[in-house]
C-alpha cells in the first residue's frame, strides 16, 4: 500500500478561509444588532467548516486492487484497478475546467483518472511523481495477476 497526502494551494487556502472568516465576520457585526441573524450566520460558518472538511480529501492510497481517495470521516471514494483505462499528469487548466469528478487542490501536481465506466478523476497528491509511478506499478501488477 502506498499513500499521499493532498497538496493545497495557496489561492485554495485563501477562498476557502475567506469563505469561512465572511461569514464570521459577519455574525460578529449583526450580533448587536440582530441576534437571530447572527446566529444563522454562526450556523451557516460552522456548517461551511464541517463541510470543507467533508468533502476535502485528506488522503490518496493505493491498495493491491484499488485507488481510495479518502474524504472527511467515514467517506471515500474507491476505484478499481478494473475499471481505470489510464492515469496521466495533465494540464493545470483541469483543475477549473473538467467533465468529471475533481478532487484537485493545487494546479502544481495534477493527474487525471480516467476510468472505463463513469466519468473520470482529477486529483492533486503532493508527490504527484512518485504517486503516479506507484499507481501505474500498482495496476500492471493487478493486469499480470488477473492474466494468468
Amino acid at each position: 500500500m502506498f499513500e499521499d497526502t493532498p497538496k493545497y494551494d495557496l489561492w485554495l487556502k485563501l477562498i476557502l478561509g475567506g469563505v469561512l472568516a465572511l461569514t464570521l465576520i459577519l455574525g460578529m457585526i449583526l450580533i448587536f444588532q440582530d441576534r437571530e441573524a447572527a446566529l444563522v450566520m454562526f450556523g451557516v460558518t460552522l456548517f461551511d467548516a464541517l463541510l470543507f472538511k467533508a468533502i476535502l480529501p485528506h488522503r490518496f492510497q493505493i491498495y493491491q486492487d484499488r485507488v481510495r481517495i479518502v474524504l472527511g470521516g467515514p467517506l471515500a471514494i474507491d476505484i478499481p484497478f478494473s475499471n481505470i483505462r489510464t492515469v496521466r499528469a495533465i494540464s493545470p487548466r483541469k483543475v477549473f475546467v473538467y467533465w468529471g469528478n475533481r478532487f484537485a487542490t493545487s494546479t502544481h501536481s495534477v493527474l487525471e483518472i480516467v476510468r472505463k465506466k463513469g466519468l473520470g478523476f482529477v486529483i492533486s497528491p503532493a508527490h504527484r511523481d512518485m504517486f503516479l509511478q506507484q499507481l501505474n506499478q500498482a495496476v500492471s501488477q493487478q493486469s499480470s495477476k488477473s492474466q494468468t
